[in-house]
């Protein structure tokens, strides 16, 4: 299939397809002038934009091939780990900041409620 029909069946966009190609992060035949599209490349540009999804920058998505240009699920694997504990680390920040906001609104409220009593 060529870039049109890819784009359709996997969502992205021509150039982000000829962008990902010209990255490495596919490997696409060509029939003369043509690329040719697999449905092995279609997967790749669905995972691809599945991560991207994530948060996941298509630089770190190019240290996760092998020297073949294939995906090293191992190394996928260790690094998604590696980003959820980074998000649970980022969402434990998050919660202590929701908490001190909390109390310097009751504190900023306190403060008001004493000026509202004042003549």
């Amino acid at each position: 299939m060529f870039i049109g029909q890819a784009a359709k069946l996997s969502g992205a966009t021509q150039r982000a397809i000829r962008l990902y190609e010209s990255l490495g992060l596919l490997k696409v035949s060509r029939d003369g002038r043509y690329r040719v599209y697999s449905a092995k490349n279609i997967e790749t540009i669905k995972i691809i934009k599945g991560a991207q999804a994530l948060g996941i920058h298509l630089s770190e998505i190019m240290s996760l091939l092998d020297e073949k240009g294939e995906f090293d699920w191992t190394l996928a694997n260790e690094f998604l780990s590696a980003k959820y504990a980074m998000i649970e680390s980022e969402i434990s920040e998050l919660e202590n900041k929701k908490i001190n906001i909390e109390n310097y609104q009751k504190s900023i409220t306190n403060c008001l409620k004493g000026l509202d009593s004042n003549p």
